[in-house]
């Protein structure tokens, strides 16, 4: 199974994040919870190719692409089904592993892009902040210069 996402950051940078293990606990949602260990294994890095490869369970891959300010970074894990997260929760083993790979794509460009938008501890300074929308009091539809 294998899921893409677009990444604005240059490709070489997005490589080097993703093939550092040390890293993988700041946006695998899986690992941010203390007790969990970190995979044990070595990562294949293949800097020609642009990919990171790893053998612990489950095994795949990660493929980075791109010229300029903006890559393109690929997912592909040698499994089809995973343990839903909520065992309450009414979802397929393949929705439960393609739903964890869109939170950890979605976690890693949060972080790359050092926005929000998929990772719930990482906040822009700056970034308008609405509570059931409602305006943090700034009027951010009016035009500099205008009444």
């Amino acid at each position: 199974m294998q899921q893409s996402i677009t990444i604005s950051r240059p490709a070489a940078e997005v490589l080097a994040y993703v093939a550092d293990l040390d890293h993988w606990r700041e946006w695998l949602p899986q690992l941010r919870r203390e007790e969990t260990d970190r995979p044990e294994g070595d990562l294949a890095l293949d800097r020609a190719a642009g990919t990171v490869r790893w053998e612990f369970s489950p095994s795949g891959e990660w493929r980075v692409e791109g010229e300029g300010k903006v890559a393109r970074l690929t997912l592909r894990l040698d499994a089809e089904t995973a343990t839903p997260n909520d065992p309450t929760e009414r979802q397929t083993p393949h929705d439960a592993l393609a739903s964890g790979m869109e939170a950890a794509l979605q976690s890693l460009k949060s972080h790359l892009e050092r926005a929000e938008g998929g990772d719930p501890v990482l906040h822009t300074a700056g970034a308008p902040q609405r509570a059931y929308g409602q305006s943090t009091g700034e009027d951010t539809d009016q035009v500099s210069g205008s009444p």
